[in-house]
């Protein structure tokens, strides 16, 4: 049995695949077991992953129509053999070592999963300056899901920066769901609720390449379905196993980001925002039951008419809004997507109704 199964998606991706399999193959943990998922991807992408598969007897090659992301995950879960699980994505690469820390930090823990640091780096592969989480304010921890001011912040929902125990994710059908471009969160949510025991490490594992084009510009319609439906499922989890005290934070995360990408988004209607805003407002009211009401004083309009169901004036302020991103700074448009230190503060008083629950 190999140590880990390393799970690689590929959907186009020519232009970095191979530097990526090489950060896989050179690692220090040589009893792995790679699986690269090529998901009915129209470059070279399959030529070069076929190239390596005759290099190393530890490759393994699947073929598939082009699902999405979770789809090709899942399929790299279903043959996974190894006693653990890692994800990479297809332009991403690891630390020469990070196999072997993270397989000997989940043993040595008996974690159910551990989450590593990681550092983002340009397109061209250079490094940013700083790691994701400070190693001076986030140390080596046992993880907690009532532990706001450090376990929240390092239970980032990105798959790839972690170690899973296979039998942990088989035992408690753990997967990703087809189709929702949230997967990550929903798969990640779904750990941190079962798991026995989380961990985390200040160890930069993973190196992930940051692309320049901007996400919010690229949301479809499609995307915004994608995500209801896996936010749903979400808080329906969470709520079931007692976990609304983390999905607060969660929800206080994530609330204004997605009503910022549907303002920000060049790919959807006026008539097809009125839809989104009308499948969303279970969401953006969930702020009531959840006591979050931190939300940007600019986006705050928008969320008393989805309230009222007033969906044609919200989305005239949204277009006001949208005016008004396009000329601010980055960092504003942040600000306003985001919650701050302070705001997360402001939820404190509350904390203690939602413990347990």
């Amino acid at each position: 049995m190999a140590y880990i199964s390393i799970i690689v998606p590929i959907y186009n991706a020519e232009k970095y695949i191979e530097k990526t399999i090489k950060s896989i193959v050179v690692q220090t943990l040589k009893n792995i077991e790679i699986i690269l998922v090529n998901d009915g991807s129209t470059d070279g992408s399959k030529q070069i992953c076929e190239k390596y598969v005759d290099l190393d007897k530890r490759i393994i090659l699947i073929n598939k129509e082009n699902g999405g992301l979770a789809d090709a995950r899942n399929a790299g879960l279903e043959i996974a053999s190894g006693k653990y699980i890692m994800f990479i994505d297809a332009d991403d690469l690891y630390e020469p070592d990070s196999c072997e820390y993270m397989y000997n930090l989940i043993e040595k823990t008996k974690s159910d999963y551990v989450i590593g640091n990681y550092q983002m780096m340009d397109e061209d592969g250079k490094r940013w300056n700083n790691v994701a989480f400070d190693p001076d304010i986030y140390e080596e921890m046992e993880l907690d899901l009532n532990d706001h001011q450090k376990s929240f912040f390092v239970m980032n929902s990105t798959a790839w920066n972690k170690i899973y125990r296979t039998e942990f994710l088989k035992k408690y059908k753990i997967t990703f769901k087809v189709p929702a471009p949230a997967e990550d969160s929903y798969f990640t949510l779904m750990c941190f609720i079962k798991a026995k025991k989380g961990f985390y490490t200040s160890k930069t594992i993973y190196l992930y390449r940051n692309s320049p084009n901007s996400l919010s510009k690229d949301c479809s319609i499609k995307y915004f379905k994608g995500i209801n439906s896996s936010y749903k499922a979400t808080y329906e989890a969470m709520k079931e196993n007692r976990g609304l005290f983390f999905y607060r934070y969660v929800y206080a995360k994530i609330n204004a980001y997605i009503l910022c990408q549907m303002i920000d988004s060049e790919k959807i209607k006026d008539s097809e925002k009125l839809k989104c805003l009308s499948d969303f407002s279970w969401y953006f009211t969930l702020g009531e039951e959840l006591k979050v009401n931190i939300i940007h004083e600019s986006l705050q309009n928008i969320m008393i008419y989805v309230k009222r169901h007033d969906f044609i004036n919200a989305l005239k302020e949204m277009n006001i809004v949208k005016e008004y991103r396009k000329n601010i700074s980055i960092d504003k448009r942040k600000r306003m997507s985001f919650p701050t230190k302070e705001d997360y503060l402001k939820m404190e008083k509350f904390d203690k109704e939602f413990i347990g629950k």
